[in-house]
């Protein structure tokens, strides 16, 4: 019993000294902010007609769906065109500040914001919008800003000076970061047998009729590759099998099965916004895959990079005093 007492100690103590998942949070946050931002940018010429005042979407209807079901909206305060525009812009400097600078008070801003345009028009998101609703939410009790900011080095220096010393703040941070990952073994998990129950799937024809749906077709190279009945099977086997796999990889303590199946995950993301054009859909799933990715990890990763800089730089220093030897040689000799 005292054994396991203090294993419990080690754990809580653990949880509640030291943040992690910083760098993952930190990508997630520039994946989900790039998303985020494209949303607002390729909109912004038909914004009147989605959103606004006397879009599609009846304002009427919309506010009096605000009242019935106490859904707080931004857009739903005033009829004016002004507001809306007002609104909309704000939403969308404050998207790019986020993922630029990644503070607290960002985070909060950037959530009511787009929760405010999600009530507006649910229709208009492409899909993984009900994830990256909770990951928001989520994201609300870490610290998103610890790397590729220009406030990471003090965010860094502040935290190193907390380490080891229990926090609230710094349980929250851990805790929200797992539920993160959590959240991203679910959906592929759950995807992945959703696949393997559909007779589409298990034929390996399923790809043949998404690239032949018209609203999905990006680029003509989609539908002509996936005429192919061996490559469709294979890339369809491909996605069951890496979506299965993110499970073990999350919970798994070798660092290349974690890195293999991320990496895995991402091209299949990036396949699916060149060919189906799913572009805001892609980077918030791949924001998602970054958590999965432990500190350690992107430590090795960034030292191999660093080594493979150091290698190449060793080599042109080599080559620069044999290219500048004869030079000199010839000088002395005039």
């Amino acid at each position: 019993m005292d054994k396991l007492k203090k294993s419990a100690a080690r754990a809580l103590r653990s949880v509640s000294s030291r943040p992690k998942y910083l760098v993952g949070l930190s990508l997630c946050r520039i994946l989900l902010g790039l998303s985020t931002t494209l949303y607002y940018v390729s909109n912004i010429p038909y914004r009147e007609f989605l959103w606004g005042p006397d879009s599609y979407s009846g304002f009427a209807a919309f506010q009096a769906l605000t009242e019935d079901k106490n859904i707080f909206s931004l857009y739903a305060l005033s009829e004016s065109s002004t507001w809306f525009n007002l609104v909309y812009f704000a939403g969308l400097a404050v998207s790019v500040a986020w993922t630029v600078l990644g503070s607290r008070s960002l985070t909060v801003l950037h959530a009511v914001f787009m929760t405010s345009i999600y009530h507006r028009n649910y229709t208009m998101w492409e899909g993984g919008d009900a994830l990256t609703g909770i990951v928001l939410i989520l994201l609300l009790g870490t610290t998103v800003n610890a790397h590729f900011s220009p406030l990471a080095k003090r965010v860094r220096a502040r935290l190193e000076r907390r380490a080891g010393e229990p926090r609230l703040r710094t349980s929250l941070h851990n805790t929200a970061a797992v539920l993160i990952v959590f959240q991203a073994c679910v959906v592929y998990v759950v995807s992945a047998l959703w696949k393997v129950a559909a007779p589409q799937w298990q034929e390996g024809t399923a790809l043949y009729y998404i690239s032949h749906v018209w609203q999905y077709t990006y680029s003509s190279a989609f539908p002509q590759l996936m005429d192919s009945l061996v490559l469709t099977t294979l890339v369809g086997y491909f996605a069951i099998t890496v979506q299965l796999l993110v499970v073990p990889a999350a919970l798994t303590s070798r660092r290349w099965l974690r890195e293999a199946v991320v990496l895995a995950v991402a091209g299949m993301h990036l396949g699916i916004m060149a060919g189906m054009g799913l572009m805001t859909f892609g980077f918030a799933m791949m924001a998602i895959d970054a958590v999965i990715v432990r500190d350690a990890d992107y430590e090795a990763v960034f030292r191999r990079v660093r080594l493979l800089r150091e290698r190449l730089a060793a080599r042109r220093g080599d080559r620069t005093p044999t290219a500048v030897e004869p030079a000199a040689e010839e000088l002395r000799a005039a």
